[in-house]
């Protein structure tokens, strides 16, 4: 199972929430993160490949891409976050914050994981994440896409080749507590061999951070809806030609290289692997799997379309915000609300999963099910918890509130950067 969230930003909150149209554009970024709340459900609830129900198109839609616009949105959140502090000269500050926050995220995500295994929690992955975006928060966007073609390309050699040195396809899972027994695992988990490898997870991290520094750069010029354009058409090309790309190479040569790899497996056999999600690495070392975009297996091509997808939903929703009337901003603010509190709507997701999960772990042991449970996977108990989402956002509209989690986290945040500035100050 699949993705996660990246926590609304604190400091960009203000401008991010209001629907005030002045900043409503900005309001884009919650309407895209619901989104991704909704396509992370999606990923987890609907049935996978080989179960009745099972829809080709959804989980083509949301593998992979869900979890990439969660974190290309987590990037645009730590740029959000840190800005007010780094114009204010406080760089110690705006780094101790974005590393508390990391840290919280690996804490919850570490107690969430403890839970049935029906989805591999993220958050310790994405917090770890955040954590080594810290020295990245001054460098300037031309660098940081710079970074990020660099780990997009060196990345997934270093992943494939460590995993098969250790004979590992994937490990560690979502990384609960109890995985630290043996800290070497959970380690090399979280940044090469787990499902969310933070080698991959960076790339797309480093995205949104250069994305977020050029729009606000554009918004201050006036030049944001043509960059937004410009985004758009961009993101619309990364996607197509990362799709068109691996199909031609893989029906060249892909398949036969394929097929010489695994002599046993017969080419529908082949065909379902590279279609399917894989589990944080390139599905071989073999140089046709480096060629293909194939979901979850960090392969440059896959990080393209993850990218490319990640890109136009951000700047359509955006563009879209900057274009709605007032009256339809107010009808959307419960979507944005839910949007801004993707740490609590996940969470709750997550733990309504789990419930779920115990119920069928309960009803095997009672002697199995003739067919899969309504409310365990399917379009129905997807619409159940995408309402319970929206109805989220409905009471913190209504109140005014952010996020119960997300108010937590950003106060630590703000208590941790504040004594840095303090530190910095009497220094």
């Amino acid at each position: 199972m699949h993705p996660d969230f990246p926590p609304a930003a604190r400091d960009g909150s203000a401008v991010l929430s209001r629907p005030a149209r002045s900043t409503s554009r900005l309001v884009g970024i919650d309407l895209a993160r619901f989104l991704a709340v909704v396509g992370m459900m999606a990923a987890h609830l609907m049935p996978p490949s080989g179960y009745p129900g099972h829809v080709a198109w959804v989980s083509r839609t949301v593998d992979g891409n869900a979890s990439t616009l969660f974190a290309v949105l987590g990037g645009v959140s730590v740029v959000l976050a840190s800005r007010s502090a780094l114009a204010r000269g406080e760089v110690a500050a705006a780094r101790w914050a974005t590393a508390t926050r990391g840290v919280l995220v690996v804490l919850l995500g570490a107690t969430l994981a403890l839970g049935p295994a029906n989805v591999v929690v993220v958050l310790v992955y994405f917090g770890v994440t955040l954590v080594c975006a810290v020295p990245f928060l001054r460098v300037r966007p031309g660098w940081l896409l710079g970074w990020a073609g660099l780990l997009a390309v060196v990345g997934p050699v270093v992943n494939v080749a460590v995993r098969a040195s250790l004979d590992v396809e994937g490990e560690g899972g979502g990384l609960g507590w109890v995985e630290l027994v043996d800290p070497l695992v959970p380690l090399r988990a979280v940044f090469l061999t787990g499902t969310y490898p933070v080698v991959t997870w960076l790339v797309y991290v480093l995205v949104g951070m250069a994305l977020a520094k050029v729009l606000l750069a554009a918004r201050e010029a006036g030049t944001d809806r043509r960059f937004l354009v410009r985004v758009l058409a961009g993101g619309a090309a990364l996607v197509a030609g990362s799709l068109v790309l691996s199909t031609v190479v893989y029906e060249a040569a892909g398949r036969a290289a394929a097929l010489a790899a695994y002599p046993t497996s017969t080419a529908e056999q082949v065909d379902l692997l590279v279609s399917e999600s894989g589990w944080g690495a390139p599905l071989d070392t073999g140089w046709w799997a480096f060629a293909l975009q194939t979901p979850h297996t960090g392969a440059p091509l896959d990080v393209l379309r993850g990218v490319g997808v990640a890109l136009v939903v951000i700047s359509a929703m955006l563009l879209l915000a900057g274009a709605l009337p007032g009256w339809a901003l107010r009808v959307v603010e419960p979507l944005r609300a839910a949007g801004a509190a993707p740490l609590t709507v996940y969470t709750l997701h997550v733990l309504g999963v789990g419930v779920t999960g115990l119920a069928i772990d309960a009803l095997v042991e009672a002697g199995g099910f003739t067919e899969v449970p309504w409310w365990y996977l399917g379009p129905r108990i997807l619409a159940l918890h995408v309402a319970c989402a929206v109805a989220v956002g409905v009471v913190l509209a209504a109140l005014g509130r952010r996020g119960p989690l997300e108010t937590a986290v950003s106060a630590a945040s703000r208590r941790t950067g504040a004594w840095a500035a303090g530190l910095g100050r009497r220094a």
